[in-house]
């Protein structure tokens, strides 16, 4: 009987350390995870801009997206892996490098909307809409993530703020694209 307790013991405390992230994340993965996603945003919205409804420049955007999704993903794990941010200037921090690259983010969305056509004509349209559904859950996840390890509430409104615009210019870019605008 007690060779039978020490091993439920052994496989209980397995099962927690399974559980457990065995290396504690910081702030500085995260931005060094934002960075990432800075660059690959921009390579993101070069190919969207020069997009002229080639299959090829689909395929582009399409595995730019996929490279995004990862990234989005990847950088909330290391958020749910992350203590509670220290102070609201750590939040802003990180707050303030997604911001910078909001822009080319909302821009690129627009541009997509805007070549709507272009999709349409190569049979893209499904795919596209497809790939920003998943694009937009890992960037509004994201910032979520964030969020929750802000401890001032004014900074977490300014993330939610952030997450509703994402999460709008995501919504309305599909929107564009499934009523052909």
């Amino acid at each position: 009987m007690v060779q039978l307790t020490a091993v439920f013991l052994f496989a209980s405390v397995l099962t927690i350390a399974m559980g457990t992230p065995l290396i504690k994340r910081d702030m500085a993965t995260i931005q060094a995870d934002i960075t990432n996603i800075s660059s690959l945003l921009v390579t993101w919205d070069n190919d969207v801009n020069a997009f002229a409804g080639t299959t090829d420049g689909a395929a582009a955007i399409h595995d730019d997206s996929v490279a995004l999704e990862s990234a989005f993903n990847t950088a909330i794990t290391d958020t749910q892996a992350t203590s509670n941010f220290s102070t609201d200037m750590d939040g802003l921090l990180v707050l303030g490098q997604i911001e910078n690259s909001s822009t080319i983010l909302v821009g690129g969305l627009t541009q997509i909307a805007v070549k709507g056509a272009n999709f349409t004509s190569i049979n893209e349209t499904s795919a596209i809409m497809s790939d920003l559904a998943t694009l937009g859950a890992a960037a509004t996840g994201l910032i979520a993530a964030i969020g929750d390890i802000i401890t001032d509430q004014e900074v977490v409104a300014q993330a939610t703020q952030l997450e509703t615009t994402w999460s709008a210019a995501f919504g309305d870019a599909i929107s564009d694209l499934q009523t052909g605008l």
